[in-house]
C-alpha cells in the first residue's frame, strides 16, 4: 500500500531528549517513529511528513528545515501554523494520487482536510478527547479514528471508531533481567495529574528508595517546589529529570516496580509497557487505560483511587495510597522465585499483546478494511 503518515513538525522524529522540550514527553513522536519504520518493514511505500531533521527509512516529505520548536524565529506559540502547512502539503499530494490512504496522528486537525479528498484518513488519537470534544462533535465523520484504548472513548463514544491499537515496542530493544533491583521508579512528567507526590508517600510510609525520572514544565513550577522539590534528598528519594531512551530502560531494568499511580484519564501510558518488557511489575491506579494494560496480580497490582471510584475487584482491596502502598510492599515481600516467575510474565505479556509487530499488524487491518470499502 501507499500510505501517508502524517506527524507534527513540532518535535523531530524519533525524538531524543534534547529534541523535546521541557513539559512534553515525546511519546506521540515515539510511537509514531516505530509506525512509519514498521510498515516499510512490512514492504509498503510510506511518506513521513514531519519536520526536516526527522529520520526515517520512509521517504521524507518536510516544510521546514527542522523542527519548529527549535526554531527561534517561530516558537512554540506560532508552530501550529506550520503543522497546518505540513497537513495541507499531505493533502494536495494526495489530491494527485499519491497514496491509498492517509494515517494522520492529528486528533483533529486533519479533519478539516480529510473531506477535500476521495482516499480515506485514519487518525489516531494520541490524547484525551475532554478538551477536542466540542469541536470533534462537528467532524464525527469527516475522517475515521483509532484509539489507543477502549477507556479513551469514554468522553466521546460515537465518534467514526474503526479500531483500538495498542502502542507497540521493538521488543528487541529492550534488555530483560529476571532478578531487577531493590528501587521503586517514577517516570514521567511532574505534574499533578501524574501523582508523583502519591509515590513519595508510597516511599516514606513503606521506607522504600525511589527515583523519579522526569521534568517539571514552568506551569507546574509551583506543584514542584512545593509537594516534590522538599523530599528528593538525594538519598531516599532521587531526582534524575528527563533521560534518554537508553538510560530509561537501564534504570527500568534495575527497577523492583514501576509505580504509576495517575490522577487523569491517560489513554495510554507508554511507560507501563516499557517497564514490563524489562521484566518490571507496575503498580497503578485503575484510571484510564491501566485495566487494559497490566495484568491485575500477573504482571503487577492494579488498585482503586478511592472508595468513591472502585472501577473493579482487584486483588488489592484496600484503596488509594493505602492500596499503592499494600500492592508495593507484596511485591517486595514475594519470594526470589516468585518475583521471578512475575518479571518473565511480565516480559511474555507485553510480547504477546504490546509488540510493534502486533500493532502493525492492526493498522494493516485497518488499512485493508477501509480500502476493501
Amino acid at each position: 500500500m501507499k500510505i501517508a503518515v502524517l506527524a507534527s513538525n513540532f518535535i523531530r522524529i524519533p525524538p531524543r531528549v534534547e529534541d523535546v522540550p521541557t513539559g512534553y514527553s515525546g511519546a506521540p513522536e515515539e510511537v509514531v517513529y516505530r509506525i512509519a519504520e514498521g510498515l516499510v518493514k512490512k514492504g509498503h511505500q510510506v511518506t513521513l511528513f514531519a519536520s526536516g531533521d526527522s529520520k526515517t527509512s520512509a521517504q521524507l516529505v518536510s516544510v521546514t528545515e527542522k523542527a519548529t520548536s527549535k526554531d527561534k524565529s517561530i516558537g512554540i506559540g506560532p508552530h501550529e501554523s506550520y503543522e497546518y502547512l505540513l497537513i495541507s502539503k499531505c493533502y494536495q499530494m494526495a489530491k494527485k494520487g499519491n497514496f491509498d490512504i492517509i494515517h494522520s496522528n492529528f486528533d483533529k486537525k486533519s479533519a478539516y482536510f480529510a473531506p477535500l479528498v476521495d482516499i480515506p484518513t485514519v487518525s489516531t488519537l494520541h490524547s484525551v478527547l475532554d478538551k477536542a470534544e466540542n469541536i470533534l462533535k462537528f467532524c464525527k465523520d469527516t475522517q475515521y479514528y483509532v484509539s489507543i484504548s477502549d477507556a479513551q472513548r469514554k468522553p466521546i463514544p460515537d465518534l467514526n471508531y474503526i479500531g483500538t491499537v495498542y502502542h507497540g515496542l521493538d521488543i528487541s530493544t529492550y534488555p530483560f533481567d529476571s532478578n531487577g533491583g531493590n528501587k521503586m521508579v517514577f517516570v514521567g512528567r511532574i505534574l499533578p495529574e501524574k501523582g508523583v507526590d502519591q509515590a513519595i508517600k508510597v516511599s516514606q510510609n513503606l521506607d522504600k528508595q525511589l527515583e523519579i525520572l522526569g521534568w517539571a514544565a514552568k506551569k507546574n513550577m509551583n506543584y514542584y517546589t512545593e509537594k516534590i522539590k522538599p523530599y528528593v534528598d538525594g538519598k531516599k528519594i532521587l531526582n534524575y529529570g528527563f533521560l534518554s531512551r537508553k538510560n530509561l530502560k537501564q534504570h527500568l531494568i534495575k527497577a523492583k516496580l514501576l509505580i504509576f499511580p495517575i490522577r487523569w484519564e491517560e489513554p495510554f501510558g507508554l511507560v507501563m509497557i516499557e517497564a514490563m518488557a524489562c521484566g518490571t511489575p507496575v503498580v497503578a491506579y485503575a484510571k484510564g487505560s491501566v485495566p487494559e494494560v497490566i495484568a491485575d496480580g500477573v504482571t503487577g497490582f492494579i488498585v482503586n483511587s478511592g472508595e468513591s471510584d472502585k472501577r473493579g475487584d482487584w486483588i488489592i482491596k484496600k484503596t488509594g495510597i493505602e492500596g499503592l502502598s499494600e500492592a508495593v510492599e507484596r511485591i517486595y515481600s514475594m519470594s526470589g522465585e516468585d518475583y521471578k516467575k512475575m518479571r518473565f510474565a511480565c516480559r511474555k505479556y507485553v510480547e504477546k499483546n504490546f509488540s510493534v509487530e502486533k500493532m502493525i499488524e492492526e493498522y494493516e487491518k485497518i488499512y485493508r478494511k477501509l480500502l476493501n470499502k
